[in-house]
């Protein structure tokens, strides 16, 4: 019972923490100020964010799919084919996203920001095979306990290296005076 209350605490707290993230970048958002950017962009900075933004936006748009299939999967009990299609879903999702990242070529200034994307983004796929593999295995009966099936491989960790790789680049868009929206809070 311990070890699924730290699980548990595990999951939540990654959830926490990237709301947090999210409450802060919103913080001091204020319609009436206007906030100069603190740099301009390189040309190839923008150009890259530019591509960057759409590729996320389109592999991004299968997260409505994938919410009606968790819901599916984990909401009336076990369901081993909803759980495995989930699974499959997420998998594709995670590669598909991984592939859109890896197409792109950043300039030399956004080089290591795109690599800990990549990173992040690689360590995602690694997420969705073991997901997968567990779901395949012995699929959760309600939806906490798929949350506590992702948490135990360490989802909540990877997922918020992902949100984290992906602000650092919105970041450098919106101080480059850049009104770009690469969706990281997705």
């Amino acid at each position: 019972m311990t070890s699924l209350a730290k699980t548990s605490a595990t999951v939540w707290l990654g959830l926490l923490a990237i709301l947090v993230l999210a409450l802060a970048a919103c913080a001091g958002d204020d319609d009436d100020e206007t906030i100069e950017p603190t740099r301009t962009s390189s040309v190839e900075e923008v150009l890259y964010l530019e591509e960057l933004a759409p590729a996320l936006q389109a592999v991004n748009a299968q997260l409505a799919g994938l919410d009606e299939l968790r819901t599916q999967a984990f909401d009336d009990g076990p369901d081993r084919t909803a759980a495995n299609a989930y699974g499959v879903a997420y998998e594709t999702f995670a590669s598909e996203r991984l592939t859109a990242i890896q197409a792109l070529t950043p300039n030399e200034s956004l080089a290591d920001k795109h690599g800990a994307l990549v990173s992040a983004a690689s360590d995602g796929i690694v997420l969705a095979k073991d997901l997968r593999a567990k779901l395949s295995e012995s699929p959760p009966a309600s939806d906490a306990e798929f949350l506590e099936l992702f948490g135990s491989l360490d989802g909540a960790t990877i997922t918020s290296r992902y949100h984290d790789a992906c602000t650092t680049l919105q970041v450098n868009a919106t101080s480059g005076g850049l009104d770009i929206d690469l969706q990281c809070l997705l």
